[in-house]
């Protein structure tokens, strides 16, 4: 009996500890990134209309997050042409 307990609260000690430690760090880490990419897309497009602008670009390391800030970007000057 006790073979099957033990297995069975390590089990639960460790989705208590992902539920209150890892997942909120996850969000915490999610909502940081987010906002860095916000503000690259908004510099990098500021740029765009004022050239004199300047300022050091944020080089994201991961293929998929420099192709989601790169589409973004595409996206919305695809919206300006269209409302112009």
């Amino acid at each position: 009996m006790s073979d099957f307990i033990l297995p069975f609260v390590g089990m639960i000690v460790i989705l208590m500890m992902y539920a209150f430690i890892l997942k909120p760090i996850n969000r915490r880490y999610e909502a940081a990134l987010n906002r860095i990419l916000g503000k690259e897309i908004a510099r990098r497009l500021y740029q765009e209309i004022h050239p004199e602008f300047s300022y050091t670009k944020y080089h994201e390391d991961d293929m998929q997050r420099q192709i989601i800030l790169e589409s973004v970007v595409d996206e919305f000057r695809r919206l300006m042409k269209k409302a112009v």
